[in-house]
């Protein structure tokens, strides 16, 4: 019988361990499928490894992966993908956000042939700005990506073993989970879900996070950045050059420039705005490349259960 494991990355989720795996307990007891839960604890400070030892205690299908500390969220999916066996896997957030009632629609969709199945949000319950910060992250993305990564679709998905098996040949230190999937490509389906609001305890993914998360898929996925930089360069260039030649006609021909002071210590501010704003972006590669030849794991794991 197929099996899909189901990776729960959590950090705090003291309160929605037993709640999540009773929900999805509950929604895919009919189905034809074994399920087994993976919770990859993300250096939790509360009781979060505790409740996923107890769980698996009383449940064969629970298995644990504890990290040393805080690797972040997208280090705590690559985890639970790297320790995964050759099953489809589905990847959700453990404080109900991702409501499991969409697994069996997932499921459909995988049984018609495709591989990679993606929930896409139609609607998010979540307060009025945080809605609009996701939504110029998104619109920025894809702009900016070379790879046409979908617009409101995060990490809720079920992925095909074989489409697994390509991703684990990966071995990048700056894992961008949904760019990576993008990338792979393979026959993708969508479903479309409304984003729910976390049941107990308090958002971790902060808005300094999901920034960073952001820059992560931009730098990870993209060199239009450096195009951007090479293009301004060449514009500001072709500018000072017509406007040093007309500012020199201008002096032969009426005997008086047409720019002062003010110009020339504004478009100094302006140029040395410019060179910063271009080395950090150079600095931004530079950085990645850097973290990357020194070739250290994204995550340290300190204990396990039954993986």
């Amino acid at each position: 019988m197929e099996t899909f494991k189901i990776i729960l990355p959590c950090h705090n989720e003291q309160e929605n361990i037993d709640v999540i795996h009773k929900k999805v307990c509950e929604e895919t007891k009919n189905l034809d499928y074994l399920f087994e839960f993976t919770f990859v604890d993300d250096g939790s400070t509360d009781d979060t490894w505790k409740k996923i030892e107890e769980l698996s205690k009383n449940f064969e299908h629970i298995n644990g992966i504890s990290l040393s500390r805080n690797f972040g969220h997208q280090s705590a999916i690559q985890a639970g993908i790297e320790l995964s066996n050759d099953d489809s896997l589905i990847i959700m957030d453990a404080d109900l956000q991702d409501n499991p009632k969409y697994i069996k629609e997932f499921i459909k969709e995988w049984e018609k042939g495709y591989q990679v199945v993606l929930a896409k949000r139609i609607d998010r319950d979540e307060n009025f700005f945080r809605k609009i910060i996701f939504s110029i992250f998104f619109n920025i993305q894809k702009k900016l990506t070379d790879i046409d990564i979908p617009k409101d679709v995060g990490h809720f998905s079920l992925i095909d073993k074989e489409v697994i098996n390509e991703m684990k040949k990966f071995p990048e230190n700056f894992t961008y989970f949904n760019g990576l999937r993008t990338y792979l490509g393979f026959k993708t389906a969508y479903v479309d879900v409304i984003k729910e609001k976390r049941l107990y305890g308090n958002a971790t993914m902060t808005y300094r996070k999901l920034f960073s998360l952001g820059l992560n898929g931009i730098f990870s996925f993209s060199s239009k950045p450096i195009n951007f930089i090479a293009l301004l360069g060449f514009t500001i260039s072709i500018g000072s050059l017509l406007v040093s030649a007309y500012s020199l006609f201008h002096k032969f021909r009426y005997g008086t420039t047409i720019l002062g002071w003010t110009f020339g210590l504004s478009s100094i501010y302006f140029l040395s705005g410019i060179q910063l704003l271009s080395l950090s972006i150079i600095g931004q590669y530079v950085g990645r490349i850097f973290v990357d030849i020194k070739r250290r794991p994204s995550y340290i794991i300190s204990k396990t259960l039954n993986t």
